[in-house]
């Protein structure tokens, strides 16, 4: 069952790349207990991997690569036991939701397909520089394919995108590959209530002690994206892919990954989901990479969808003004979901922190859920799909493409937009208390900082 393909003008290729942590680090001081009974580190990062959509040929597209990219890790009986762990349910209840559609879902990309290289593709009506770069990071339970419907739209719109699979136990299951053994084994979402802490540790700048794994997590996050960022611009402009591999080890033409192709030294996007919300704040309030084997990340936009700040200490985050602080403002739009937005207390927060960047922009999507922003609501058959599933991915897309491509203006005066009102609706049977809604149509826009109609550098000065 093939996700729904994206509208740009190109077809999209994806790849999975990795690159070995030599030597292994470990960050922070979480550990959890394995298998065997054994204290070891929770957070030891031995491999970096991410998956890159792009542009590709139509006409290699339709005449070479015909196999798409499956959405479910394999092997898929510890896809199955990862996001068991991570709900906190029995598999024995998963199971039948993947034998009966879950493992037939691809990603509408030719997989390892070569990218586009050249400013014009004959068959597309649309002459584009060299690609820019986005960098995606995921939320917690997420991966590389977790995102692929706005990241293949990006791609297919003329974008390069790196949709992280961070390796810091936030996803169901990843494979990384053992510096010991040299094998890949599965490595499983990591519950904090499972973690070990010395009992010296000191819990008090944290809300809840949940969230010291957060931040230790956070801090793997970043060197996983300086990393990634550092090796993909070192293969692209200089046609030397290092330790970088493909996943999968086939056969592959690295050749035709070099040439000026993709925007490295400018314009560099970040967007993150949720946690990944929180680690590009943490990326924008300390952009500099504090060791030598990673380059500065350009960043020029940030999109933050849904974003979670509890495992960010407060007050913050804010920008970096330190001596390595960028030249020119980064533009921040950041997109909540109504749940989100109904959060009060979370809300005030992002309402106090998104101000910090200059001309910043802060909306809800009436209807969205925290999951709309990923591929879960219409990974479902359309009798189980909620009608609102597509609609509002719809709009996230577009408003995703529009901030990257400085057009949302265009994008908003055409879309529904309203005031914030909320509305108390019947409550249901198991519940004694009415609920909280937004007034509106799913996938009505609600602009509550209009950041995007201002030059950020001209109100700098």
């Amino acid at each position: 069952m093939l996700l729904e393909n994206p509208a740009g003008p190109y077809p999209v290729g994806a790849t999975t790349f990795t690159l070995p942590v030599r030597p292994t680090r470990v960050f922070g001081t979480a550990a959890v207990r394995t298998e065997t009974g054994q204290i070891a580190p929770a957070l030891r990062l031995e491999e970096v991997s991410f998956t890159a959509y792009y542009p590709v040929s139509r006409t290699t597209a339709e005449s070479r690569w015909k196999k798409w990219l499956d959405w479910f890790p394999r092997p898929l009986a510890d896809a199955v036991r990862g996001y068991s762990r991570y709900a906190g349910i029995s598999s024995l209840l998963l199971w039948p939701l993947v034998f009966l559609f879950g493992w037939r879902i691809q990603v509408p990309a030719f997989s390892n397909a070569p990218p586009l290289r050249e400013s014009r593709d004959t068959s597309a009506d649309t002459t584009t520089p060299p690609w820019p770069l986005v960098i995606f990071s995921h939320g917690l339970g997420g991966g590389g394919t977790t995102y692929s419907q706005v990241c293949t739209h990006l791609a297919s719109s003329g974008k390069v995108v790196l949709a992280m699979e961070h390796r810091d136990g936030t996803s169901p299951v990843s494979r990384p590959r053992s510096d010991k053994t040299g094998q890949r084994y599965s490595q499983f979402y990591i519950n904090p209530g499972e973690v070990v802490w010395d009992k010296d540790r000191d819990f008090s700048g944290f809300q809840d002690p949940r969230l010291a794994l957060r931040a230790e997590q956070l801090e793997l996050r970043k060197r996983e994206i300086y990393l990634a960022y550092s090796a993909f611009q070192n293969l692209v402009q200089t046609g030397r892919h290092g330790n970088l591999r493909t996943m999968d080890d086939m056969a592959f033409d690295w050749a035709s990954w070099s040439g000026d192709w993709v925007q490295c030294d400018e314009g560099v996007s970040l967007v993150g989901h949720s946690f990944g919300g929180a680690t590009v704040f943490a990326m924008l309030s300390d952009p500099s990479p504090r060791e030598e084997d990673v380059s500065h990340i350009p960043v020029s936009h940030a999109l933050v969808l849904d974003p979670w700040l509890e495992p960010i200490p407060s007050p913050g985050p804010e920008p970096f003004t330190g001596r390595h602080s960028p030249s020119k403002h980064r533009k921040l739009m950041v997109i909540n979901s109504e749940g989100f937005t109904l959060w009060e207390d979370h809300f005030k927060r992002v309402e106090q922190v998104v101000p910090a960047w200059p001309g910043s922009t802060l909306l809800t999507i009436v209807g969205a859920r925290h999951v709309s922003f990923s591929d879960f609501p219409i990974m479902l058959p359309r009798p189980l799909r909620s009608s609102t599933a597509r609609p509002v991915m719809d709009i996230i897309q577009m408003l995703a493409l529009s901030f990257l491509d400085n057009t949302v203006p265009d994008v908003v005066s055409n879309t529904n937009t309203r005031k914030l009102e909320i509305k108390y609706t019947r409550s249901r049977f198991w519940s004694k208390k009415p609920q909280r809604r937004l007034v509106g149509r799913p996938s009505d826009i609600i602009i509550h900082r209009r950041g995007f109609d201002v030059d950020v550098d001209t109100q700098a000065d």
